[in-house]
């Protein structure tokens, strides 16, 4: 065991004998589960049918990796057999903490329990003949609902429909695709839900106020399955055209990683939220970039704006500014950094 999953183990693990039902183990740890669940629930409401529902609506949403895992945490808990991690332990952590598997500790030997309760539900599902089906379309639905969140920052469920029914046969209506979203925020909060709209995490009632009054009489951006792909991928550092090539222009100049990381984020944001050049020079001379330079500037300026053009812009409702000029005929302003003389510290 590496010295991080140690780490993990010992952060997690219940000092006592395993116990394999949801009963004994509310009993076990009662002081943190009786503040959980008197946090969530009603006292009258049975905290053991809770996590079961809870559950249930989340199994549909794992992938095959998660599934696996839980098929070998349901064997390894008719055994009644230690756990000695491996391969199989990577969602670990995801599902203690959502109490769903939990991790004991006696005479320096580690077992993993998936509750019998849940084990029974967990293959009662999964032994659906519609389960396969079910859960490949839900996957799918969340592939579209986190690629939709990088594209457009704020969307409604309309609009969520008409993306997935633009590319679909198999259509959805409004009362599957709100279910849908109430039972995935359950499980992943990548979003919230404001007057209507589906949020992303990064933005704040103030900043989503802000966009919302910005787009809401916009036409938005019908995208291919090429760039919801890329907008999916972008979580997982996806790189736009152009990305490359500034980040190992700038890396010229700046030896410090954490400075050179920290000047890589700034630009793709200020690509993104259409910065202005008085506020881009800044961050350049914040950053000690030879802004007096005319060579230097010329060749920022060229792989910036390439960067710049190829970036989904929410205030754009999802199109790049290139795309945004072809769609709407309006023009927008060419971006260029003054060439004025400059002072450190200062313009």
């Amino acid at each position: 065991m590496n010295k991080e999953m140690k780490e993990l183990f010992e952060l997690f693990a219940i000092l006592s004998e395993p116990v394999y039902t949801l009963a004994e183990y509310f009993a076990i740890v009662n002081n943190r589960i009786n503040n959980q669940v008197s946090n969530e629930y009603e006292e009258s409401i049975d905290p053991i049918m809770e996590f079961k529902e809870s559950f249930r609506k989340m199994v549909y949403f794992y992938d095959e990796n998660k599934l696996a895992f839980l098929r070998f945490a349901a064997e390894l808990s008719d055994k009644k057999g230690i756990w000695e991690p491996d391969v199989n332990s990577a969602p670990f952590e995801l599902f203690i903490d959502f109490d769903f598997i939990y991790l004991f500790k006696k005479d320096e030997n580690y077992y993993l329990v998936f509750p019998d309760e849940l084990k029974e539900l967990f293959r009662e599902i999964t032994s659906d003949k519609n389960f396969a089906g079910i859960n490949t379309k839900l996957l799918e639905q969340k592939f579209y609902a986190t690629a939709l969140l990088e594209l457009y920052g704020i969307y409604d469920i309309y609009q969520f429909i008409e993306v997935w029914n633009h590319h679909h046969k198999d259509k959805i209506t409004y009362k599957e695709a709100e279910t849908f979203f109430i039972d995935r925020s359950c499980y992943e909060p990548d979003y919230y839900f404001e007057k209507n709209y589906i949020v992303h995490n990064r933005l704040n009632k103030t900043k989503f106020n802000e966009l919302l009054e910005i787009i809401q009489n916009k036409k938005y951006y019908m995208p291919t399955k090429s760039v919801l792909m890329d907008c999916y991928s972008k979580i997982y550092e996806y790189r736009l055209p152009g990305d490359n090539e500034i980040d190992a222009f700038i890396a010229e100049y700046i030896e410090n990683e954490y400075k050179l990381e920290k000047l890589q984020f700034e630009i793709k944001f200020s690509c993104e939220h259409l910065k202005k050049p008085a506020e881009l020079s800044a961050i350049l001379i914040e950053s000690d970039m030879p802004v007096e330079n005319t060579v230097f500037m010329e060749k920022f300026e060229r792989l910036y704006n390439n960067l710049r053009n190829n970036t989904h812009v929410w205030t754009l409702r999802g199109f790049t500014l290139y795309q945004y000029r072809n769609e709407t005929n309006k023009s927008i302003p060419e971006f260029h950094l003054p060439r004025n003389k400059y002072i450190r510290n200062g313009i």
